[in-house]
């Protein structure tokens, strides 16, 4: 099958593609849009909105390049002025998975031209409210180099990519208070770096602050991505969840805490100051991860939607 990745949220198009490349698939992952955080992808057909002629010159050569693959796999939603993806649907006649990932849905930028969906996929469950009808896919993670190093000082690190999203700014308050305390430890909040850079400071730490979202900020709070990625290393990651969710991660051993300061700082201590039964847990997310988060294993029901949807398609020819 050859499938084409339109865009990549979190790296969730490259860790499908890869896995999918495993099992004898061509795939490929497209970005049209730049993004910082630079994550692994195949090609590029930016936009630079330099000017409408420049967008269209752009779009027709994502046409060219879609006209070979069996199924579009778009991830992101779809922007009103995504005209390339109504033409590869409309004109190209390609089936069409959406991909809903998170805030192009509760913002609504990337609810347009759902009729072009001939299957909806959400990476997160809260998303089902807005799209009762898709299936839920967990994010796939790969695999991780482990590392838990007891001898060394333990260090905390939080990543941020939405501050307001991941409640960065008290995060980074909570810490300093922790280290006006004489907690001993070391930490370090990175803001929007790439990808590359991210990994290798989570490799070198022991806990990762995922988010720490209030009820006032209504967004819901469920772990993401960067959890998982630190599971995968063997660390130990903490957060807010909201537990309407949470079964939906069965035997998940994130350390979740109430959406507060002083909560926050408890968790920091007791992580900090009981680093061999950390270590423990990191393992028992190591192997969360492997079972419920395994690309290998993802990959197999997004392959059977793709076939699903051609057939479907077919059938209508």
């Amino acid at each position: 099958m050859n499938i084409l990745h339109m865009e990549n949220q979190a790296g969730v198009a490259n860790q499908l593609a890869q896995a999918q490349r495993r099992l004898g698939h061509h795939a490929v992952v497209m970005e049209t849009w730049f993004n910082t955080l630079n994550e692994p992808h195949d090609v590029e057909f930016y936009y630079t909105h330099e000017s409408l002629a420049a967008d269209l010159r752009n779009a027709r050569a994502i046409l060219r390049y879609a006209r070979d693959f069996d199924v579009v796999h778009l991830h992101g939603g779809i922007y009103w002025k995504r005209f390339d993806a109504v033409a590869i649907k409309l004109l190209l006649r390609k089936p069409m998975i959406v991909h809903y990932h998170g805030s192009e849905t509760r913002d609504g930028y990337g609810m347009r031209y759902q009729f072009l969906a001939d299957r909806k996929l959400v990476s997160r469950p809260d998303l089902l409210n807005w799209h009762p009808g898709a299936k839920y896919v967990p994010n796939p993670v790969g695999e991780h180099p482990y590392r838990f190093d007891l001898d060394a000082r333990p260090r905390v690190l939080h990543m941020a990519t939405n501050r307001r999203a991941k409640g960065t700014d008290l995060i980074e308050r909570c810490l300093k208070e922790l280290e006006q305390e004489g907690l001993d430890f070391e930490y370090a909040i990175l803001d929007r770096v790439p990808h590359p850079r991210a990994m290798e400071e989570l490799f070198r730490s022991h806990i990762l602050i995922d988010q720490v979202i209030a009820p006032t900020e209504r967004l819901p709070s469920i772990i993401g991505v960067a959890s998982f990625e630190a599971m995968a290393m063997g660390k130990v990651a903490i957060s807010t969840f909201d537990e309407e969710y949470r079964h939906y991660y069965p035997g998940c051993p994130e350390v979740v805490i109430a959406p507060d300061a002083e909560a926050l700082k408890q968790a920091v201590r007791d992580c900090v100051g009981n680093l061999p039964a950390m270590k423990e847990r990191g393992l028992k997310g190591r192997d969360y991860v492997r079972c419920h988060h395994s690309a290998d294993a993802i990959v197999k029901d997004v392959l059977a939607t793709y076939e699903g949807a051609m057939s479907q398609r077919s059938s209508r020819a």
